[in-house]
C-alpha cells in the first residue's frame, strides 16, 4: 500500500470536524430505528410496588358508654366496646372490631417498573433517585366514637318511632365502631364496623354491622338508603376514606410517597394492594407516579 507524502497545511486553514451531541448521555440516530440512550438520572419509574406490613392501631379511649331512653325510661348504660354490651346474635367478632387505624409499614424492599423492565430496591434509595416516605407509609382511618352518647326512642300514636337527636322517624342510625382486622383476614374485610343502640331487658344493649352486610342491603354510606320498615342514616356523616375497606382506599390514591431526582420531586399515588401468598401480615401496594 503506498503512503502518501505529507502535505503541509495554510496558516489559517481549519480542518472539517463532525458536529458533536453536546448533551451528555444522549445519542440520537435518524434511522427507521431510531434509537434515544438516556442519562439514567433521567428515569423515572413508571410504578413502584412497596412491600408493606400490615399494623393495627387501637383506640385510645374505650371508656365509653352508650344510654337509651326507651319510651322515657332511662336504661342502664352500658361500655360501648366491652363484650358483654353487644346485644346476643349481633356481635360480628367484637373483639376484632374496635381498631382506630390499620397502619402500612414500609419493609424496606420494593421493585419498579420502567418501559416494562422490573427492577429490585431496597430501602429508600432508586437507580434514578430517592423515594421520600411517610412513617407509616400510609394510615387507613375507621371512625369510631369519640365520647358518650344517648339516644332516645319514643313510639307514636301513628305507629312510627321516633328517634333522636337530630330527630328522625322510622329511621336506624349507625354510629362509627371501629374498623376491622385480625391477622390473615381477606383485605377486602379490613372494613368499617358501625353500631346501633338498642334495649334488652330494661339495658342499653349494642348492634355492630360491617360494612358487607350494608352493601348486601343496598344501604352503604355515605347516603344510607332503606333497609326493610326503615331507613338507615349515618351519624355523624363519614369521610370516604373512613367507610372504604382498606383495598378501596388504596386504589383510590389515598397513599402517597414522592421520588426526588435530577429532575425534581415526583409524586405517586396509590391505586392497588395485593396479598402476599404465605404472608398475611404483607401486602404489595402499587404507586405510579400522577400525571403532570
Amino acid at each position: 500500500m503506498p503512503i502518501l507524502p505529507f502535505t503541509s497545511l495554510d496558516d489559517g486553514y481549519e480542518p472539517a470536524t463532525p458536529e458533536l451531541n453536546e448533551e451528555e448521555g444522549v445519542l440520537d440516530i435518524s434511522h427507521p430505528s431510531d434509537c434515544i440512550l438516556q442519562e439514567e438520572s433521567k428515569i423515572i419509574a413508571e410504578t413502584l410496588v412497596l412491600r408493606c406490613s400490615l399494623r393495627p392501631i387501637p383506640l385510645q379511649n374505650k371508656a365509653i358508654h352508650v344510654q337509651l331512653i326507651a319510651e322515657g325510661e332511662v336504661l342502664e348504660n352500658a361500655p360501648l366496646y366491652e363484650d358483654e354490651s353487644v346485644a346476643y346474635g349481633y356481635g360480628w367478632e367484637s373483639e376484632s372490631s374496635g381498631w382506630k387505624g390499620i397502619a402500612l409499614d414500609y419493609a424496606g424492599i420494593g421493585r419498579g417498573v420502567y418501559a416494562g423492565e422490573t427492577f429490585i430496591f431496597y430501602g429508600n434509595r432508586l437507580p434514578f433517585g430517592e423515594m421520600i416516605l411517610k412513617n407509616p407509609l400510609y394510615l387507613k382511618p375507621f371512625n369510631c366514637e369519640v365520647g358518650n352518647y344517648q339516644e332516645r326512642m319514643t313510639s307514636l300514636s301513628s305507629g312510627q318511632v321516633l328517634r333522636s337527636p337530630p330527630g328522625a322517624l322510622d329511621t336506624q342510625f349507625l354510629r362509627g365502631y371501629g374498623g376491622y382486622y385480625k391477622p390473615g383476614i381477606a383485605l377486602e374485610d379490613i372494613q368499617q364496623v358501625y353500631y346501633t343502640i338498642t334495649s334488652t331487658h330494661r339495658q342499653t344493649r349494642v348492634r355492630l354491622v360491617n360494612s358487607t352486610t350494608l352493601q348486601e342491603q343496598h344501604t352503604s354510606p355515605p347516603h344510607g338508603g332503606q333497609a326493610f320498615n326503615y331507613q338507615v342514616q349515618f351519624i355523624p356523616t363519614l369521610l370516604e376514606e373512613e367507610y372504604l375497606s382498606l383495598p378501596g382506599a388504596l386504589a383510590s390514591g389515598y397513599a402517597h410517597l414522592s421520588v426526588t431526582s435530577e429532575l425534581g420531586i415526583t409524586s405517586f399515588s396509590s391505586f392497588l394492594c395485593e396479598p402476599i401468598p404465605g404472608l398475611p401480615n404483607l401486602v404489595n401496594v402499587y404507586f405510579r407516579a400522577k400525571s403532570t
